[in-house]
C-alpha cells in the first residue's frame, strides 16, 4: 500500500473518531491527495501524523468514545435475540414465554425489533465520505 493510501486511511479513521462529518472528511482526504500529487512530499512531512492533522479539523473536540455505542448495541441485540430464542423454544415445547406472551408474538416482535435496530444503525451511524471533486 502506498504511503498516501496508508496516510489517508489512517486520517479517515482519526477523523471518524472525532465525529467529523463525511463531507469534511472527503475534503481533508482530497486536500492531502492533491497536495501530495502536486508536490511529491511525504504526507507525514507535509501534514504531520494523521492524529495531529485530524485534530485541526475538530477544534478542541476530543475523540468520540465508541464503547458506549458498542455496549448499547450489544445489549439491544442480546435482548431481542433472547426474545426470539425464548419464543422459538416456547413454540417447540408448546408453552408460553416467561412473560406470558404467545411464542409467535415473541418471535415476530423480536424479529421486527432487530430489523428496526439495523435500519436505525444504518440511518444514524452511516455518514459516507464524499469526494468533493465528484458531483452527486
Amino acid at each position: 500500500m502506498s504511503a498516501v493510501k496508508m496516510y489517508t486511511k489512517q486520517l479517515v479513521h482519526e477523523l471518524r473518531r472525532r465525529d467529523i462529518p463525511g463531507y469534511k472528511i472527503g475534503e481533508a482526504v482530497a486536500q492531502v491527495k492533491s497536495h501530495i500529487a502536486d508536490t511529491g512530499e511525504d504526507p507525514m512531512v507535509a501534514f504531520g501524523s494523521p492524529a495531529d492533522y485530524a485534530a485541526t479539523f475538530g477544534g478542541s473536540r476530543p475523540p468520540v468514545r465508541l464503547w458506549p455505542r458498542v455496549v448499547a448495541s450489544w445489549l439491544i441485540g442480546f435482548a431481542l435475540g433472547s426474545l426470539i430464542l425464548r419464543g422459538v423454544f416456547a413454540l417447540i415445547h408448546g408453552e408460553g414465554t416467561a412473560w406470558g406472551l404467545d411464542p409467535v408474538i415473541a418471535i415476530v416482535v423480536g424479529t421486527l425489533g432487530i430489523v428496526a435496530f439495523f435500519v436505525m444503525i444504518a440511518a444514524l451511524w452511516t455518514d459516507q465520505v464524499k469526494n468533493p471533486r465528484k458531483t452527486s
